[in-house]
């Protein structure tokens, strides 16, 4: 899709080494695509205007009645500006935590197991209520745990704002800080065996915001981590009552770590009917996953 291109063209070292607008490079191919990218969220600003000036709750109205102290509205850049930065924000992420979470559920069938009958029990096949997502307490440390093990955004950068010292190494002010959420979620001195999928190790440990940070972490963190979470929570909730996941066998998952990280290939998967088989679904896999997640 587009924005998958050009999520990739975003991460691409050569549009980042060489933005020089020539034909055929990468960072005119960058540009192109940020240009259509545009475009396409300006019909549906210009459409959603057509439905009327009546705020119906969803984020692109919130986003058109917003005003500030002043009375002032966002200008149309300003609109377009915001409504990629969500739409970016929320294509990607949410949609590799949920992959990686079925992916880790598929290989450890006892934990899969014990997720079904809790949905089961609270549930009973029908879809959640606010009040019973709360109840889902098993299936919230899966995904905790999925998205501390296999992070939909692998790091994250900062824009230093003062002269400042950092194990021993001057950062001067307008310099751009990397940090890892991957490295620092697999590191043994916060996160016993990190490697191990382990959705209980959440009933005994309160990482901070700064050791746990799928959604980053300050005041520059993900303004819709809430929702995300909300939204993997629903789906899973759906789909595991429903069908019974598997991999491939012998499949090979590479993450690819860009902006987002996903498997590289897609994650290929057998779709059965819910017949609670979970015994049957752990299948032998290959490739960098391996390193990233104890089997």
């Amino acid at each position: 899709s587009g924005m998958q291109t050009w999520l990739k063209l975003l991460a691409n070292p050569l549009t980042l080494l060489f933005p020089y607008d020539w034909p055929l490079t990468p960072y005119r191919r960058f540009v192109d695509l940020s240009l259509w990218l545009d475009e396409q969220i300006r019909v549906v600003i210009a459409r959603k205007r057509q439905q009327g000036a009546e705020d119906s709750g969803d984020v692109l109205s919130m986003l058109l009645h917003a005003a500030d102290d002043a009375g002032d509205r966002l200008s149309e850049d300003e609109l377009i500006g915001h409504a990629n930065v969500l739409f970016v924000a929320g294509h990607e992420t949410s949609s590799n935590a949920l992959t990686w979470t079925l992916f880790l559920l598929a290989q450890h069938p006892e934990v899969m197991t014990a997720v079904y009958e809790e949905l089961t029990d609270t549930l009973h096949g029908e879809a959640p209520t606010i009040v019973q997502l709360e109840e889902l307490n098993l299936l919230d440390r899966v995904i905790k745990e999925s998205m501390r093990i296999l992070p939909p955004v692998p790091a994250s950068g900062r824009l230093v704002v003062q002269d400042t010292e950092l194990g021993g190494y001057p950062i001067e002010r307008g310099h751009e800080v990397l940090f890892s959420h991957y490295h620092t979620h697999h590191d043994p001195q916060i996160y016993e065996v990190p490697e191990r999928f382990d959705p209980d190790r959440w009933l005994t440990i309160t990482p901070t915001a700064h050791e746990y940070m799928p959604f980053s972490a300050g005041r520059r963190m993900c303004i819709g981590s809430a929702f995300a979470q909300m939204e993997i929570k629903i789906v899973l909730a759906m789909v595991l009552q429903r069908y019974r996941l598997q991999l491939q066998p012998q499949l090979k998952v590479d993450p690819l770590a860009g902006i987002t990280m996903g498997p590289q290939n897609g994650l290929p998967m057998i779709v059965r009917p819910q017949d609670q088989r979970f015994a049957e679904n752990r299948t032998a896999v290959r490739g960098k996953i391996l390193a990233c997640v104890e089997m």
